[in-house]
């Protein structure tokens, strides 16, 4: 079976431009969540692009794109100048993992037309030139992990050579009202596994990551050895009590890679700082055997949404890459009720394999397996 490799990528969200200045800032323990007022009249912390980096996006592309279309391409945009890939070719494959997308246009003319997810995956399409439908993952928050499977199913297969994965979700009033009316933002800075988390933070950020079944073109940072899919069908949204189907998910993504529980160097859990969601993934780990160190990112730059698979995965593999057992912001104790052994300060150790989990709305649960090259 044909190897996936990562080969290249690039980030923008709250803490930075490029992928190398948001790992040291996760790696320095920065925080870009901010306390923020929006139209609506809610105010919440949220993890926002900055003002410069907003003219910036808007100075690139111009009003022809939408904000979400804008920090699309950019992130593909520098990703691709990292690579050789020839995005022309009908080898090379676009994956936009998404959310909402264009909902921040709801109520503005013509938003019919353009709010549609395929609307803006046509667009970055033909921006790029590529021959192929872009392929549209929109499936809650599993959306930036899903892509990664249904990228490493199709490189495997060799319908193509190469998949330049695009996740994105803008910050709005529409998805902030949605999050408050179920009660599941916090009002401070959120506190993933601990007894006093109070809910998530939310944030906005664009991650593109090229994956790719040529050797010559890996960059080292690692190899998409499993990927697995699962549904609870538990509630809309709330998670399984049990965490048996997540915990299936991460046992199936294992078992494709060839691993086992003992050879995973940590977890990088969903970690959202809900109560039901900590608690089923405490137990799904729990399911799946393995007592290596969890992390949670999303105190770092909120949870992104369609984006937080794909930038997750991305801290977890520079993570692997230097050795980092990157630490869970604002963690003090837990209170999950089976034992899970969240990093609380960073730490230097040899690792070779890392899980990557995820869950959303409508019970979905999907995790992937990455090991160094």
């Amino acid at each position: 079976m044909k190897q996936v490799y990562h080969i290249a990528d690039a980030v923008l969200c709250s803490l930075g431009s490029d992928s190398r200045s948001v790992f040291d800032a996760v790696a320095a323990g920065k925080s870009g969540i901010r306390e923020k007022t929006f139209e609506n009249g809610l105010r919440y912390p949220v993890a926002a692009l900055s003002e410069a980096q907003n003219n910036s996006l808007a100075a690139i592309y111009g009003p022809a794109y939408s904000r979400f279309e804008q920090m699309c391409l950019f992130v593909a945009e520098r990703a691709l100048e990292e690579s050789s890939v020839d995005v022309a070719s009908e080898d090379c494959l676009f994956i936009l993992s998404s959310t909402k997308g264009n909902v921040a246009q709801i109520g503005q003319e013509a938003s019919a037309d353009i709010v549609p997810l395929h609307h803006s995956a046509k667009k970055i399409g033909q921006y790029f030139q590529n021959p192929n439908p872009v392929t549209v993952v929109s499936v809650a928050c599993i959306s930036g992990v899903a892509a990664q499977v249904m990228a490493k199913r199709l490189l495997e297969s060799g319908h193509y050579k190469y998949a330049v994965i695009i996740g994105c979700d803008e910050l709005s009033p529409f998805i902030l009202s949605g999050f408050h009316s179920f009660q599941a933002l916090s009002s401070e800075a959120c506190r993933p596994f601990d007894a006093n988390r109070k809910g998530l933070n939310l944030g906005e950020a664009a991650v593109c990551m090229i994956l790719g079944n040529e050797a010559l073109l890996a960059s080292g940072k690692g190899l998409l050895k499993g990927g697995a899919i699962s549904n609870d069908a538990n509630h809309l949204s709330g998670p399984s009590k049990t965490g048996e189907e997540l915990g299936t998910a991460i046992r199936q993504a294992l078992e494709e890679g060839g691993k086992t529980a003992e050879q995973i160097g940590f977890v990088s859990a969903h970690g959202t700082a809900t109560n039901y969601n900590d608690e089923m993934e405490a137990k799904a780990i729990h399911h799946a055997g393995i007592s290596a160190p969890v992390n949670s990112l999303k105190p770092y730059f909120g949870h992104t949404l369609g984006a937080s698979g794909l930038l997750e995965s991305l801290i977890s593999l520079m993570a692997m890459q230097s050795g980092t057992l990157l630490p869970t912001l604002h963690f003090e104790a837990s209170n999950v009720s089976v034992p899970i052994s969240i990093i609380r300060e960073q730490s230097q150790q040899e690792i070779h394999n890392f899980v990557k989990t995820a869950a959303g709305f409508g019970g979905c649960n999907a995790a992937v397996l990455w090991s160094k090259i």
